[in-house]
């Protein structure tokens, strides 16, 4: 309000429940998000994106979207059902994998390889370590 910023005044004066709901409770991240017209944050509280929404809260997410990691911004705008489960439940090689762009895993996420999501999902330390390392016949294998 102090600096006027037309996003964040368009949105209290045309009364979006989300965004008044994080101003008045003075959510740091959102406020932060609004003030600094963060396009994708801003984009996703406007269309009330209930993932988004929930995720904004998340610690891990916040981090990576105020980083603008691209992965994350692009399973977030997607709303790419496993990998946002994976997120949201702080599974930790998901997140040291997009935390790291550890690419080769990440595309199997986002293209749904079963067996890669499985493994993910069950921690299977061999098949972990292998993918964590890029391991060529483990990932040719695949």
């Amino acid at each position: 309000m102090v600096n006027s910023h037309p996003i964040t005044l368009f949105l209290m004066f045309n009364s979006h429940p989300i965004a008044l709901s994080l101003m008045v409770n003075s959510h740091p991240i959102a406020l932060f998000l609004m003030v600094n017209s963060y396009p994708i944050a801003l984009f996703l509280m406007v269309k009330s994106h209930p993932i988004a929404l929930f995720l904004m809260s998340h610690p891990i997410s916040l981090f990576l979207i105020v980083n603008s990691h691209p992965i994350a911004l692009f399973l977030m705008v997607n709303f790419y059902p496993i990998a946002l489960f994976l997120v949201v439940n702080s599974h930790p090689i998901a997140l040291s994998l997009m935390v790291n762009s550890h690419l080769i895993p990440l595309f199997l996420m986002v293209n749904s390889h079963p067996i890669a999501l499985f493994l993910m999902v069950n921690s299977h330390p061999i098949a972990l370590f292998l993918m964590v390392n890029s391991h060529p016949i483990a990932l040719f294998s695949w």
